[in-house]
């Protein structure tokens, strides 16, 4: 049985709310979070992270299919959506000097496992897409 499970990482031009750090960050790029399936007997689910200033917004969605939600989300205005592979291992514990500081990029580097410089959304985006993660494109809506 593989470990090898699928993570989307959403990045979004709105936050829960203005923030300081914002005049230090690429515009379309202020908020990151991510979602995967999980294995629920017959059904779909999937678990859905959100880190924001004050806690990590979780979910469990049911009979849903993470890919089709990544497109849908991926029509939304200024998102981008990215589909990325990585070993689960639930022993890795990625306490790094760079994910000392609770932000939405340090919890996602946490939730997919991955050690990473990256501090800002942007740099985030950049450093999975160098690692091999693909775009999701939106749903095409007919008229």
């Amino acid at each position: 049985m593989s470990n090898v499970t699928t993570w989307y990482v959403v990045f979004t031009a709105q936050d829960v709310k203005p923030h300081w750090l914002h005049w230090f960050m690429r515009k379309n790029f202020l908020h990151c979070y991510c979602f995967r399936a999980i294995r629920g007997g017959k059904q779909n689910l999937i678990y859905w992270a959100n880190p924001t200033t004050a806690n990590i917004d979780t979910k469990i969605f049911e009979r849903m299919r993470a890919s089709l939600l990544a497109k849908n989300l991926a029509t939304a205005p200024n998102t981008k959506v990215l589909s990325f592979e990585t070993q689960l291992d639930f022993s890795n514990k990625i306490l790094t000097i760079w994910n000392i500081v609770p932000t939405c990029v340090s919890v996602v580097k946490m939730f997919l496992g991955i050690r990473a410089q990256a501090q800002t959304p942007y740099q985030l985006y950049k450093h999975l897409l160098s690692l091999g993660a693909t775009h999701i494109l939106p749903i095409k809506i007919k008229s």
